[in-house]
C-alpha cells in the first residue's frame, strides 16, 4: 500500500529535488518578476499617460492586458493539448517580449495599449501553461504545498515593489522601470526551457470551443466601456456586461465535467476576495482620507497573513480549510462594511488592517486547496491547469469590473465614499456567502493520509 505525506508536512527539498524542482524554481522567479513588473506597470502608468500625453486611453490600457488574457485563456486547453510544453513556452515568451518591448519604447499611448494587450495574450497562455505543469509534475499532496509557494512569491514585490519603482522612474525614468523586470522574466524562461523536457505530456484532441470564452471577453469589454461612460446607455451596457460575462464564465467553466462545481466555487472565491481587496486602497484614500502609505500598510497585512497561512495548507483537515477560508474572508469584508460606515481616524486604519489580514489568511487557507482540487477531478493536467487560470483570472476580472464599476456609478450618482464602500462591501460579502454555500456542495478528494 502507497503511503504518502500529509500535505503541510512535505519537505520543501522534495519539492525542489531533480528537474521538475530546476522547472519549480525557475517558474517562481520568473512569477516574482513578472509581479514586479505588473506592480510598475500600476505605479508608473500615470506617468506613462501625463509623458505621452495619453489619458484619453488610461482607462483602456490599465484593463486591456486582463482582458486579452482572458481571451487567451479560453482557447489555452485545446492548444496546449495539441502543442509540446517546449513550443508553448517558447511562443509565450515570445510574445511577452514583444509586448514588453512595445510598452518600454513605445513613442505613443497607443503603442502602450497595444503592448498591454500582447502581453496579456502572453500572460494567458503561460497560466495555463503554469498550472498545467504544476499538475502534471507534482501529485494531489504535493500540489497544495507547492501553490503555498506562489503566494510567498508576491510578498517581496508587494512589499518592495512601490519603492523601488517610484526610486527607479525618478532618476532612471519609467521606461526603466517597467523594463528590468523584463530582462528577469526572460532570464527564468531560459532556465525553465533547460528544465520543460520534464513536464509529461502526450498529444491529445482537444475539442476547440471559442463561443463561452469569446463572450466573456467582449462583456467585459462592454461593462468596462459602460463604467467609463455616462447615460442610460452607459448604464445598460455596463449591467450587460457585468451579467453577460459572469453568465459566460459559468458555462465555460461548466466543460471541467466533475471538476466544474471546484472551479466555478474557486472562481467565486477569486471574485470575492480580490473585488474587495482592490477597494482597500481607495477606502483608506478616500472614505478615511489618510495617505498612500497607510493603504500600503493595509494591502501589506493581507498579503502577510495569505503567504503564511499558505505555507502550511491541509486537504485532509477537519473542518475543512477551504470553507474555514472562505467564512473568515466573508467575515472580514463584513468588518471592513462596518468600518467604512461607522469608525474614523486611526481606529478605522487598525480595523482595516485587521480586516485585511483575517481575509488573507482566509484566503491562504483556501487558495491552495481550492486551487489544485480540479486536477484530482480532471482526466488531465493540461486542461485542468488552463481552466483553473481561466477561473482565477475571469474572476477576478469580473469583480474588478463589477466592484469598481458599481462605485464609479454611486459616485457619479453623489454618494459620498463611504456608504458607496459600504455598499459595495456588502455585496462582495454576499458573493462570498453563496461561494461557501458551493464549498459545501462541491465534489472534492481528499489525499490518503500518511
Amino acid at each position: 500500500m502507497a503511503i504518502t505525506q500529509r500535505a503541510d508536512r512535505i519537505p520543501l527539498r522534495r519539492i525542489f529535488h531533480g528537474s521538475r524542482g530546476a522547472f519549480l524554481g525557475a517558474l517562481l522567479l520568473a512569477e516574482l518578476a513578472a509581479a514586479m513588473q505588473g506592480i510598475a506597470y500600476t505605479t508608473v502608468l500615470p506617468v506613462i499617460a501625463n509623458d505621452l500625453d495619453g489619458y484619453a486611453l488610461f482607462g483602456a490600457t490599465l484593463a486591456a492586458g486582463t482582458v486579452s488574457a482572458v481571451l487567451m485563456l479560453g482557447f489555452s486547453a485545446p492548444l496546449l493539448a495539441r502543442v509540446r510544453p517546449g513550443t508553448v513556452l517558447l511562443a509565450a515568451t515570445v510574445l511577452y517580449v514583444v509586448g514588453a518591448a512595445a510598452c518600454t519604447f513605445a513613442p505613443t499611448m497607443s503603442v502602450v495599449l497595444t503592448g498591454s494587450l500582447v502581453r496579456g495574450i502572453a500572460a494567458g497562455l503561460m497560466g495555463g501553461f503554469g498550472m498545467g505543469a504544476i499538475g502534471g509534475l507534482y501529485d494531489e499532496t504535493e500540489r497544495p504545498r507547492v501553490m503555498g509557494l506562489f503566494a510567498l512569491v508576491w510578498l517581496l514585490p508587494s512589499l518592495v515593489g512601490p519603492a523601488l519603482n517610484g526610486v527607479i522612474t525618478e532618476f532612471a525614468g519609467w521606461r526603466w522601470a517597467i523594463g528590468w523586470p523584463a530582462i528577469a522574466v526572460v532570464i527564468a524562461r531560459v532556465f525553465m526551457g533547460t528544465a520543460v523536457r520534464a513536464i509529461p505530456w502526450q498529444r491529445r484532441e482537444e475539442p476547440v470551443r471559442p463561443v463561452a470564452g469569446l463572450v466573456v471577453t467582449v462583456c467585459l469589454a462592454l461593462g468596462a466601456w459602460g463604467s467609463a461612460s455616462s447615460g442610460p446607455w452607459a448604464v445598460t451596457a455596463f449591467a450587460v456586461g457585468v451579467a453577460g460575462a459572469g453568465a459566460a464564465i459559468v458555462v465555460f467553466l461548466l466543460r471541467g465535467r466533475d471538476a466544474a462545481r471546484v472551479l466555478i466555487t474557486f472562481a467565486v472565491l477569486c471574485a470575492a476576495f480580490f473585488g474587495a481587496y482592490e477597494l482597500l486602497a481607495l477606502a483608506v484614500i478616500e472614505g478615511f482620507s489618510f495617505t498612500v502609505v497607510w493603504a500600503s500598510a493595509v494591502l501589506m497585512a493581507g498579503l502577510i497573513a495569505w503567504s503564511l497561512a499558505g505555507l502550511r495548507p491541509r486537504p485532509d483537515a477537519r473542518p475543512d480549510r477551504v470553507i474555514v477560508g472562505m467564512v473568515l474572508a466573508v467575515v472580514a469584508t463584513i468588518a471592513l462594511a462596518v468600518t467604512v460606515t461607522a469608525a474614523s481616524g486611526l481606529v478605522a486604519i487598525m480595523l482595516s488592517v485587521a480586516a485585511a489580514g483575517l481575509a488573507g489568511w482566509g484566503m491562504g487557507l483556501a487558495y491552495p486547496l481550492l486551487s489544485t482540487e480540479p486536477f484530482a477531478l480532471s482526466g488531465s493536467a493540461t486542461t485542468a491547469g488552463a481552466l483553473v487560470a481561466f477561473a482565477e483570472t475571469a474572476g477576478t476580472a469580473w469583480a474588478a469590473l463589477l466592484g469598481g464599476g458599481l462605485y464609479s456609478a454611486l459616485h457619479t450618482a453623489g454618494w459620498m465614499p463611504r456608504p458607496a464602500l459600504a455598499l459595495v462591501y456588502g455585496m462582495f460579502a454576499v458573493i462570498g456567502a453563496a461561494g461557501i454555500v458551493l464549498a459545501v456542495r462541491r465534489r472534492r478528494r481528499i489525499p490518503a493520509p500518511a
